[in-house]
This record gives C-alpha cells, sequence and structure tokens, in this order.
C-alpha cells in the first residue's frame, strides 16, 4: 500500500486518535495529584490522616521502624476489625469538600487559559496583520492558503516584528485561533513563496488537527500546578521534615515525608517527559497533514549536521531527543517518506503510561478513599482506564497499520516489558508495599507487575489483530471498543488484586508456618502421612485467595469469549467485494480454522478424564473410613483434579497453537479453557458414580447415583480451574512464542489454510461458536457467585485469626516506641475504657451509700444497671485492641474476665433473688482491682523507661 493510500485510510481522526489520549492522561495526573498534595497542605506538619493512621497502628502493637516484619505488626491483621473501627473514627477518608482542590486548580487553569493569548501579544509586542497588510496582498494569499488546507473559517492573524526567524506559531483555542507570523517569515514571501505556503499549511494543520485548545489547555493547567500546588506542597514536606525529628516515630514520618518530597520531582519529570513526548508527535502529524494539503515536501530538506559515530553518543543523541518538544529534522523528514514511526509504539510512552497509572492510583486512592462494594473498584477502574485509553489505543493503531501495510504485527511483548516496568518503577516511588522502605521485603514479587503489563499489552495485540482480520466492515470503531473494555477490565481485575493482596506478598505479609496451621484448621485430617500435600495446598490458598474473585472470573471469561466471537464473522467477505475492489488484505483469509482448535479441545479433554481417573486411583491408595473422608482428603482429591486439568490444558493449548502458527496466547488460552470445562464435565460423570468403580472409589463406598452432591463438588472447582488454568496459560503461551521464535515463525501472518465461505458452514461455526460462549458464560457466572459466598463466609477469616495468634509477637525495638504504642492505646479508647472503668466503680459505691442510708438494702433499680455497665465495659475490651505491651496486657485480660464474670453473677443474683451469689460478685470486683493496679505500676514503668 502507498503512502497516500496509508494517509487515507487514516485520516485526522486517526492522527486525533494518536495524542489526544496521552492529553487526557497528563490532565487526570496532575488534577488527582494535585488534590492529594493539597489535602497534605491543608492538614499542616504531618497530614493529620497519615499522623492518625500511624497511631492506630501504634494502638494495635505496630512497631513503625519495622512495620515490614509480620510479628511486629501481626496485631494489624488479628485486631482488622478494631482496626478498622479507629481509622474510621481517627483517620477517615477526606471528606467530599476536599475534592475542591482539583475543581480550583481547573478553575485558575481556564483564567490563565482565557489570559495566555493576550500575555503573548503583549509579551511578543504583537500587531494586528491589517497595520502591517495595507493592500490586503497577505491576506488575500493566507485566506487561500487556509482553503488549501480545508480550514471552514480562517484564523485571525498577527505579526510579531521583532522575531526575524522564518517561523510562525498558533495560539490561543480551537474556536479562536491566532496565527503568528514572524517578521522574517513574511520577508521570505517573496523570494521563496513555496516555503511561505509550507510554514503556513503546518500552523493550519494544528488548527485543523485541533492541537490548539489540548495543548495550551496543558500548558495553563501546568503553570497553575507550578505555582498553587508544587510550591506549597514543597514548602510543607520541609516543615513535616523538620518537625519530625522529634516524633517518636520518626523513622515512619521521616520515610513518609521523604517520599512526599520526592514525588513532586519524580512527577515533574513524568509530566515534562510525556508531555514533550507529545508536542514531538504533533509536529509530525502536522508535517504529515501540510504535505498532504499540497506543501512541497523540499522546505523541509534542512541541512544538518553530520550525526554522532560513537555508540556512546549515539545513545546520549535519542537520550536527548526525548527531552526536546520539536523533533529533528532529520526524523521528520523520515516521517514523510513513510510514516509507520507514527503508528509505532515506542519505549518511552510505555514507560511513562505505566509510572502515571501507578501515580494515578496511589494518589486517586488517597484523595477518593476506599469502599466497598462497586466503590472498591472505583480507583482500579480509573487506572485501568487511563492505561487503556494511551497504551491500548498506541497498540490497536499499531496492529492496523501493520494489517492494512501488509507489514508484519509485532507480538506487544516488548510493549508489554515497558508498560510493566513502568507500573513496577511508580509502584516503588509511591511505596507499595512497604510504607517506610525504599525496597519492599521481597521485590521479586514486582516481577508480577511487569508480567501484567506483558500480558496486557500481548492479548491487546493478538485480540486487534484478531478483529482487524475479521471485521468485515470498513469501520472497525465498535471492534475497537470490544477489544478496549475487555483490555480495561483485566487491568481493572489485576489492580484490585495487586491492591489487596499483591502489596502483602511483596511486604513480605506471608509466613509460611501461619499459612500452614490455618490449612491443617480448616482441614483436619491425617497430617503427619501428607506434610507435602499440606505445604502445597498452604501456598497455593495463599496465592489464589486474592483471585477467587468475581471480577477476576469475568476478566478471564472475556478474554476467551471475545476473540472467540471473531469466528462469527464472515471469513473472506471484505468490503471491497461489492464494488469489484480487493486489496492485498483482502484476499488473504482471516483467522485460522475453528475445528483443530475444537477437535484438541475434545481430545485434551478425554485425556483429563484420563488424568482424573488415575488421581482417583492413587487416592483410593489412602482412603480412609467413612466418617474421614471429608477435610484434608477430600480437597487432597480435589487439588489432584486441579492439577490434573490444568496441566492437561495448559498443554493442549501450548499444542495447538504452535501447530497453528499464529495468536499463541489466544490460542492456547481459547483451547485451554474449552478444554478445561471438557475435563470438568467427566469429573462430575466420575463423581456421580463414584463407589461403582471400586478401583477408583474415593469418597463413597457403596454404589449410588449422585448427581447432586456431583455437582456441588464440581462447582467448588470451577474458580479455582479457570482462574488457575488462565495463569498457567500465560506460561505456556511464552513458550510457544518463544518457541516459534527460535523456529523463525512469523507471528504476524494470518493462517494460510482455506476457510469455509458457504453460508451453512457459516451457520454451523456461528452455532459452535454461540454454544461455546453459552457454556463459558454459565461456567463463569456460577464459579462467581461461588467465589462471592464464599467470600462471605466468616469462618476462613476465624480459621485465619487462630492460625495467625500463634506468631509470636515482637518486642518494641525502642523504649520511645513502647511508650508511643502505650500512650497511643490509651489515647484511642484505652483511656475512655478506664475511664468509664472508674465511672462504673464511682456509681457502684454511690448506690452502696445509699443502700446504707436506707438501712442496708440492696435495690435492683440501683445495682442491676452498673453490673451492666461493667459487663458492657468488658465486651467493648474484648473488641479493641489488646495493651501492646506484653505483662500489662496479661493484668488486663485477668481484670476484664473476673469483671464481666462478676457483672454476669450479679445481674443473675437479682434474677434469682441470691444475696450470696451477689457478694460474691462484689468481692470479685474488688479482686479485679488488684489487676488494675498492677497494669498502672507497669505503665509507670514504661514511661518511665522513655522520658
Amino acid at each position: 500500500m502507498t503512502t497516500p493510500d496509508l494517509r487515507r485510510r487514516f485520516d485526522e481522526r486517526a492522527i486525533g486518535a494518536g495524542t489526544t489520549p496521552r492529553f487526557v492522561l497528563l490532565l487526570i495526573l496532575l488534577l488527582v495529584s494535585s488534590g492529594s498534595m493539597m489535602i497534605s497542605v491543608t492538614f499542616s506538619s504531618l497530614s493529620k490522616t497519615d499522623a492518625n493512621s500511624f497511631g492506630c497502628m501504634l494502638a494495635a502493637g505496630v512497631d513503625l521502624n519495622r512495620i515490614d516484619d509480620m510479628a511486629s505488626s501481626i496485631g494489624m491483621v488479628l485486631h482488622a476489625d478494631a482496626l478498622e473501627t479507629c481509622l474510621a473514627r481517627y483517620a477517615p477518608a477526606p471528606d467530599p469538600p476536599d475534592l475542591l482542590w482539583p475543581g480550583l486548580l481547573l478553575a485558575a487553569s481556564a483564567l490563565v487559559f482565557r489570559a495566555l493569548p493576550a500575555w503573548k501579544v503583549w509579551r511578543g509586542r504583537h500587531v494586528p496583520l491589517e497595520e502591517v497588510d495595507r493592500t490586503g496582498a497577505i491576506r488575500s494569499t493566507l485566506d487561500e492558503v487556509a482553503a488549501q488546507a480545508g480550514l471552514v473559517r480562517t484564523p485571525r492573524f498577527v505579526v510579531a516584528p521583532t522575531a526575524l526567524s522564518a517561523g510562525a506559531a498558533v495560539y490561543g483555542s480551537n474556536r479562536r485561533p491566532t496565527v503568528c507570523l514572524h517578521a522574517g517569515l513574511l520577508a521570505r514571501r517573496s523570494g521563496d513563496p513555496e516555503g511561505f505556503r509550507a510554514v503556513l499549511l503546518h500552523e493550519f494543520a494544528h488548527v485543523r488537527n485541533g492541537d490548539v485548545t489540548l495543548t495550551y489547555a496543558t500548558v495553563a493547567l501546568w503553570r497553575v500546578f507550578l505555582a498553587l500546588v508544587l510550591l506549597p506542597y514543597l514548602v510543607w514536606c520541609v516543615t513535616a521534615l523538620a518537625t519530625s525529628f522529634q516524633s517518636p516515630i520518626r523513622h515512619a514520618e521521616q520515610m513518609t515525608v521523604g517520599r512526599a518530597f520526592i514525588l513532586p520531582v519524580f512527577l515533574t519529570v513524568l509530566v515534562y517527559l510525556a508531555r514533550a513526548d507529545v508536542l514531538r508527535m504533533r509536529e509530525v502529524y502536522a508535517d504529515l497533514a501540510a504535505v498532504s494539503a499540497g506543501a512541497d515536501p523540499r522546505g523541509w530538506a534542512v541541512p544538518l549536521p553530520p550525526g554522532p559515530e560513537s555508540r556512546l553518543r549515539r545513545g546520549w543523541a535519542h537520550f536527548a531527543e526525548v527531552w526536546r518538544t520539536h523533533p529533528r529534522w532529520d526524523l521528520r523528514r523520515g516521517a514523510l517518506e513513510d510514516p509507520a514511526m507514527l503508528f509505532g509504539v515506542q519505549a518511552l510512552p510505555m514507560l511513562l503510561t505505566g509510572i502515571a497509572a501507578s501515580v494515578i492510583i496511589d494518589r486517586a486512592g488517597t484523595l477518593l478513599g476506599g469502599g466497598s462494594g462497586w466503590r472498591a473498584y472505583l480507583v482500579p477502574l480509573l487506572g485501568a482506564a487511563a492505561v487503556t485509553g494511551v497504551a491500548g489505543i498506541a497498540l490497536w493503531r499499531a496492529v492496523a497499520h501493520a494489517v492494512l501495510t501488509e507489514r508484519r504485527v509485532l507480538s506487544g511483548v516488548r510493549a508489554g516489558l515497558w508498560l510493566g516496568a513502568g507500573m513496577a518503577v511508580g509502584a516503588l516511588a509511591t511505596g507499595q508495599g512497604s510504607p517506610t522502605r525504599w525496597l519492599p521485603p521481597h521485590p521479586e514479587v514486582l516481577v508480577a507487575v511487569v508480567a501484567a503489563g506483558v500480558l496486557f499489552a500481548w492479548w491487546i495485540t493478538e485480540s486487534s489483530q484478531l478483529w482487524l482480520r475479521a471485521w468485515p466492515r470498513r469501520v472497525r470503531g465498535p471492534a475497537m471498543l470490544l477489544v478496549m473494555a475487555v483490555g480495561c477490565l483485566l487491568l481493572t481485575a489485576w489492580i484490585v488484586w495487586w491492591e489487596t493482596f499483591g502489596t502483602g506478598l511483596a511486604g513480605g505479609w506471608f509466613d509460611m508456618d501461619a499459612s500452614r496451621r490455618e490449612t491443617e484448621l480448616t482441614f483436619p485430617g491425617p497430617m503427619a502421612e501428607h506434610r507435602g500435600m499440606v505445604f502445597a495446598l498452604s501456598v497455593w490458598f495463599e496465592v489464589f485467595t486474592g483471585f477467587n474473585q468475581p471480577i477476576v472470573l469475568a476478566a478471564v471469561c472475556a478474554l476467551c469469549v471475545v476473540p472467540l466471537l471473531a469466528w462469527t464473522t464472515r471469513q473472506n467477505r471484505r468490503e471491497g467485494q461489492a464494488s469489484g475492489e480487493r486489496t492485498a488484505d483482502e484476499s488473504r483469509p482471516a483467522l485460522p480454522p475453528l475445528r483443530p482448535v475444537l477437535l484438541a479441545a475434545m481430545l485434551g479433554g478425554l485425556a483429563c478424564w484420563g488424568g482424573i481417573a488415575v488421581a482417583k486411583a492413587y487416592m483410593h491408595t489412602w482412603q480412609p473410613e467413612a466418617g474421614e473422608r471429608g477435610g484434608l482428603y477430600s480437597v487432597s482429591l480435589s487439588a489432584w483434579v486441579l492439577v490434573v486439568l490444568v496441566a492437561f490444558s495448559a498443554t493442549t493449548g501450548a499444542l495447538i497453537a504452535n501447530r497453528l502458527g499464529c495468536y499463541p496466547l489466544c490460542s492456547t488460552l481459547l483451547t485451554a479453557e474449552i478444554t478445561v470445562l471438557t475435563g470438568l464435565s467427566g469429573h462430575y460423570l466420575l463423581m456421580s458414580v463414584d463407589g461403582c468403580i471400586k478401583p477408583l472409589s474415593t469418597l463413597a463406598s457403596t454404589c449410588h447415583w449422585v448427581p447432586y452432591p456431583a455437582w456441588m463438588l464440581t462447582r467448588e472447582l470451577l474458580a479455582p480451574v479457570l482462574i488457575s488454568t488462565a495463569l498457567v496459560v500465560a506460561i505456556a503461551g511464552t513458550a510457544v512464542l518463544a518457541f516459534q521464535r527460535l523456529r523463525g515463525y512469523d507471528q504476524g501472518r494470518s493462517a494460510s489454510v482455506r476457510q469455509p465461505e458457504s453460508r451453512r458452514r457459516l451457520y454451523v461455526r456461528r452455532a459452535a461458536v454461540v454454544a461455546i460462549c453459552a457454556i463459558t458464560v454459565s461456567a463463569t457466572v456460577t464459579a462467581a457467585a461461588e467465589a462471592g459466598w464464599e467470600g462471605a463466609s466468616g469462618d476462613g477469616v476465624e480459621n485465619r485469626n487462630r492460625a495467625y495468634s500463634q506468631v509470636p509477637r515482637a518486642e518494641a525495638s525502642t523504649p520511645v516506641i513502647r511508650r508511643a504504642q502505650l500512650e497511643y492505646w490509651l489515647k484511642f479508647g484505652g483511656g475512655d475504657l478506664l475511664n468509664r472503668l472508674g465511672d462504673a466503680h464511682k456509681a457502684l459505691g454511690d448506690a452502696f451509700m445509699k443502700g446504707a442510708d436506707a438501712g442496708g438494702i440492696i435495690k435492683k433499680s440501683e445495682f442491676a444497671p452498673i453490673c451492666r455497665r461493667f459487663d458492657r465495659i468488658a465486651e467493648d475490651a474484648g473488641e479493641y485492641f489488646p495493651i501492646p505491651d506484653a505483662r500489662a496486657d496479661a493484668q488486663w485480660k485477668k481484670h476484664n474476665t473476673l469483671m464481666q464474670k462478676a457483672a454476669k453473677s450479679c445481674s443473675h443474683s437479682f434474677d434469682h433473688g441470691d444475696v450470696q451469689e451477689f457478694n460474691k460478685s462484689m468481692d470479685d470486683l474488688d479482686k479485679a482491682a488488684v489487676f488494675i493496679d498492677a497494669m498502672g505500676r507497669r505503665f509507670d514503668e514504661i514511661r518511665a523507661a522513655a522520658p
């Protein structure tokens, strides 16, 4: 396809799609960051919310000097409810009025945007064109060139009499653009009319492409950000850093302030590089539009100095290029000859997009706070939409360009590596996984972040190529939106997992011993003989728990269903056939055949049946007695079935993808998921007749047809199998891609096989696709319902708390931390409990005084409410944090146990009229006071050790 043909296919709408999302990304990044920064400045010193968050953690017994150590932070896990209550009361999320800051930033930016044209006129001493063009000759030429450029309305013209360069500039807005003509350009009009027209066509191209408003809106927003947000924020950082040296938790505060201080520097560089990249691309787009409108390409033939010869100098030249707002002349000339660079996926935008996404997620989480239900997905969705709108569209355009020009379609893996690297760098910069360290305890977990970027870019690239070849219409917008929606869903699911579980893994919140104890508590059985199974289950449960969510299942379903729907299109039908035209890409088949995929899935499913039979035969060798087949034995059977299904399905998918030679990820995933569903049906049938085949008997001993219990067992496996298969398929697909690269396969080609064209075969293929999609969606909905029910169950939380309660607690690292823990325990609830206890004892003493005055009569109306007060205090103490000191907490627990016993005996004595029981309860209350005295002495020792 020739360059003019390509320009016709990628008209001004494609040009706008190239860089407009990057402007939107910058706007979102600046708005979210500005809001969160100004919230911190509003609170002065260290943010009140952050300080109280640290206070709640100290009250829970966390050592902020060793927050990444589970032994010193286990209180946050064991007393999550109390911590949530404390944070909700003392460190709530910003209220809606805090969202006023982005609004103020926008309002100030709008004022600066309106003032920029007047500022440019005043600073450059611009004069109206009419004052220079007395005869109107220049104006007539400008009108002629504007019409040639395709402008409906001629912009306003001014002249910069002091600018001697032969150039021009455009500013203002899309609705009211102003073109500033330099004096040197007007002097060039007579001697070089073609060069004069080329410069004008270039500037008019900016107007036609809609560059003006976005460019100067970004300039205005950036200047307001520097003046009204960044400067006060830096002052706040310096003040907070100075005051942190007097804090008992200065290590945590200084790390927080240090990150806050680096953030504006990091953000400044990020936004500048992104803005420079966008402006460079806009210049190239304007060059193309100018040449398309008739500008002489020789105007770009500017003599250039010789390029650097050494590799080091060439590297420095490339590094310097990314900071330039205007591209080099050799790059601009190269784009005119071959505009492929406009549709390539470059490393810098991908890296910046990944970093920006992490910053947006972190800052938006600070600004908007968390939530439950759909609100929990709001911040992840914002970050995923930002990445999809920039990186996803860039990948789509790159694939579209390659398909239409019959070039090799890249796999997207390299782009995904840069995107994932950016997300990993952003995670480190924002402190995800470790708020008090520059590197989390397990930085190797960040490899998963890079892998997520690769998976996103790889799937987007393959699905885009698949739909671009299969979509029978010239307008491919709906296909693009479908692919982008699934990519956004995939990233949202990933961010939800990373925010809830991935950061914990990176932060070292995985204790193998505690996880093993949790498994033993959840699944009792003969543990001593199967330690290996218990270990494997513990690791798998710890990692898989975060993935067992409805949104993850929805993403897995969409990753399979959306590519599969491409087979419902008429494969060799193209828009050019109606008029007898056939372009090069229209004469080649669109998709690989579906029949080998389905046949391989069926054969792989049968292999799964055999593997499940082998697993059941093995489980039969240690089948326990009838009453002991639950717990560990039952979950071990399910685990072996899971291993068989995932291994066989991933292998089947990899083999068929390698045979097809194209779409390794989509082919592997689609084949594997169909295979695993087929294998699950075999598991259901075998469990329905469990006990009928003696060598395969596991949970049953006698032969019965039990379809419903078998369905319950199969349903529990749906979510683990679907998600685990998708995770393993990502590895298998990578192996297929690497193998094909080593063998020299062309990943960009479509399958060179004959496609069915008859209407009957098309209907059969569509029926098969609809049936597979229906089964997949039904299985996903069932699995999501099961996953949601398990998430709502409290048994898992109870077992986890019981398991983690045995983790040995670390003592405070310093006496200052120990005292800070005690003081915050008293400040955020403990002191209130002690005051209530003192008031209750005073009320009890007053009641006895009234009884003595009345002749020693004990009235129920006087004493029963007081006894209930003691009981309520004991219950509230049980819901609050334990004292973050082992010796003091031992006395506190003894006191509360005895006080609650006395309170219940007191109430019981009035119900039965038992005076002796009442007296005994009063004696117990007196004995309980002894523990309070011991606790107070321990408090004095802690305070004295850290004056």
